[in-house]
C-alpha cells in the first residue's frame, strides 16, 4: 500500500506528513500504517482543531472517532508557508489538552475551529 504524503484539513489547508515525527515525549518515532491512517483521519475530519498563534503557529487536530481504539492528537506547524505534521499522540490526557489551551487562552493567542464555525481569539464570538 502506498502511504499518503499529504492531506487537506477541513479548513482547506494542505498538511504534509513525514514518516518520522515525534511523540508526546518529543522522541522521534517512525509511523506504522495504522498511525498514518489515524493522522489522515484526524486531520481531514477532526473533532476539534485549535491553533496556537505564537511565533510559529501550531495547529492541534483532536480526533475521538468511535472506530478509533484511542483518541489522537496531531500537532502540525507552518514553516515557509507549508503546514507539516510534527507530533503524534495517542490517548492524550485531559491535563495535556488543558495545559496547551491554558497557556494561550490567557494571552489571546488561540483560535478554536469547531464543526460549524470558528471561535474568535477571545472566545467571545462564533463566526459561522
Amino acid at each position: 500500500m502506498e502511504w499518503i504524503t499529504h492531506v487537506y484539513d477541513c479548513t482547506g489547508n494542505l498538511i504534509f506528513i513525514d514518516q518520522i515525527i515525534v511523540d508526546a515525549n518529543k522522541k522521534p518515532i517512525e509511523l506504522y500504517l495504522d498511525q498514518y491512517l489515524h493522522i489522515v483521519e484526524a486531520v481531514s475530519a477532526p473533532t476539534l482543531i485549535f491553533e496556537l498563534n505564537k511565533k510559529c503557529p501550531t495547529r492541534y487536530y483532536y480526533c475521538a472517532a468511535k472506530h478509533l481504539t484511542k483518541p489522537v492528537l496531531i500537532g502540525a506547524n507552518i514553516k515557509n508557508g507549508t503546514w507539516k505534521v510534527k507530533e503524534y499522540m495517542e490517548d492524550p490526557s485531559a491535563s495535556l489538552l488543558l495545559t496547551l489551551l491554558k497557556q494561550h487562552l490567557l494571552d489571546g493567542g488561540i483560535t478554536i475551529y469547531m464543526e460549524n464555525g470558528i471561535e474568535d481569539k477571545s472566545l467571545g464570538n462564533l463566526f459561522i
